[in-house]
C-alpha cells in the first residue's frame, strides 16, 4: 500500500507532531540523523494513533492505538529508531519486521 506522508524532519515540526491536529491523511514520518531510543507521547493529540518506530527502513517496534492524552504525565511510547511513522489507528496494518520503502 501507499501511504502519502508528512515529514517531519526539524526540531519544531518534531515537537509539535500531531498535537492539535483533528486529523491526519496518510501518516507523519520523523526522521532523526542517527539511530537512537525515542521516545514519543500522545500529549496534546485529538487521535489515537499507531506509533511505529524504525531502523534502516526496517519495522523494530509498533505500539497500536495509543489514546490522546490531555495530562501531564502522559505515557511514553519508545523504541531504538532513526524514522518513527505515525498514523491514526487502524488504519494501516504494519508488523515488526516488515521492511518499508520510502519514495520521494
Amino acid at each position: 500500500k501507499e501511504l502519502p506522508l508528512e515529514i517531519m524532519d526539524t526540531p519544531n515540526a518534531i515537537a509539535t507532531g500531531m498535537m492539535g491536529r483533528e486529523n491526519l491523511n496518510g501518516g507523519m514520518l520523523f526522521i532523526f540523523k542517527e539511530v537512537s531510543e525515542r521516545s514519543f507521547w500522545m500529549k496534546d493529540c485529538l487521535i489515537p494513533l499507531d506509533i511505529v518506530f524504525i531502523v534502516k527502513n526496517k519495522v523494530t517496534k509498533v505500539y497500536y492505538n495509543c489514546p490522546p492524552c490531555k495530562e501531564n504525565n502522559c505515557k511514553s511510547y519508545y523504541g531504538i529508531a532513526n524514522k518513527v511513522l505515525e498514523f491514526p489507528a487502524g488504519k494501516y496494518e504494519i508488523q515488526e519486521g516488515t521492511t518499508l520503502k520510502f519514495t520521494d
